[in-house]
């Protein structure tokens, strides 16, 4: 399999790219959006494995402020999913030149991709949300204070370090202090999630430390139509990683719903 590795320059900043597999004109490509916390190197094989077993070209691109993508210099506003989804997303999917994608996205990922389906209905025709916090309630919040405490009393920071560098500082307080704060008490992502219209696969672990349920009846109450649920008994806010197998299935059968809704074939 073809694997390129590139960098892209957007808003001033350089971000680093993977893409497995050859980007083909008229056929869909997936476009995997990564966590709060994540990076490239964090994805591990999940891409090349989505790639193998679709048949698609899977496009991977790291955000400002993880990995070796530059470094934050302040806290997130409390809109940075947002423009994620309404900005970042539409001009680079502009500048590869690739009209139609089906997204991929974990946690923050998910958040924006289901965004970004409100904001670029006609490039993006599916949708797979894996883990995605879309209310700010006190789950969440108790399960980042804990994130905090392993951050700053336990080994998080160590861990962070092998994928961030000296950028991992300002990317775990920039992530946990916006979502702590006063701000962020009415974030909400309801009119974006009334605007999609492409099939939509929401993954699930039971055991999230995040919590799960309020985020999927938000998803269950305003999704014009009604989404594929993979609900996994037992898997943690990580399912793509232990749950993968059941993970990339379900995304094969959203891609085949794809297929049957908009009319295009893929490579298998």
């Amino acid at each position: 399999m073809q694997k390129q590795q590139t960098v892209i320059k957007q808003g001033g900043h350089t971000l680093r790219v993977s893409i497995f597999g050859e980007l083909i004109d008229e056929t869909p490509c997936i476009v995997l959006l990564h966590g709060g916390l994540d990076s490239l190197d964090t994805w591990k094989g999940f891409p090349e494995a989505i790639a193998k077993k679709t048949g698609l070209a899977v496009v991977a691109y790291e955000r400002f402020g993880h990995g070796k993508s530059g470094q934050l210099t302040k806290i997130r506003e409390t809109d940075y999913r947002h423009h994620e989804a309404g900005t970042v997303l539409p001009a680079l999917l502009r500048e590869w030149g690739i009209k139609k994608v089906i997204l991929v996205g974990h946690s923050d990922g998910g958040a924006i991709a289901l965004m970004a389906a409100a904001c670029i209905p006609d490039r993006v025709v599916g949708i797979c949300a894996i883990a995605p916090p879309l209310v700010p309630n006190s789950t969440v919040r108790e399960g980042i204070k804990r994130a905090i405490d392993d951050y700053e009393n336990s080994n998080l920071a160590a861990k962070l370090s092998v994928y961030h560098g000296d950028a991992t500082e300002a990317l775990f307080y920039g992530w946990a202090n916006a979502w702590l704060s006063k701000a962020f008490d009415h974030w909400s992502c309801v009119e974006e999630l009334k605007k999609i219209s492409c099939p939509v696969l929401l993954v699930f672990g039971q055991a999230d430390d995040y919590g799960y349920q309020e985020s999927l009846s938000l998803l269950q109450t305003h999704l014009v139509h009604p989404a594929e649920e993979l609900l996994l008994e037992g898997v943690g806010h990580m399912p793509h990683h232990y749950a993968r197998e059941e993970t990339i299935e379900g995304i094969v059968k959203l891609i085949k719903k794809c297929e049957s809704v908009y009319g295009f074939k893929t490579l298998h």
